[in-house]
């Protein structure tokens, strides 16, 4: 926004609505950025969990050799 456009605005709609229009365009920009960025993180998360789940699968359907030899006691 250009101060050309901010002093149209401030003629045209009064100043207290131009300041809350200004601030609503600043807090939505922080808004969507930090949205960005956990949806980011979730990503990661659901990667990180996925890959813990296909490990545990791993590891529980191979027998330990600690099951094998209480099995030949």
């Amino acid at each position: 926004m250009d101060l050309q456009a901010v002093i149209q605005l401030i003629g045209n709609v009064g100043f207290p609505i131009t300041l809350c229009l200004i601030l609503l365009q600043t807090i939505l920009v922080k808004f969507n950025k930090q949205m960005d960025g956990l949806e980011k993180r979730l990503a990661q998360l659901d990667k990180t969990m996925n890959l813990l789940v296909k490990s545990f699968h791993q590891n529980t359907s191979q027998p330990t050799t600690r099951q094998s030899k209480k099995e030949d006691v």
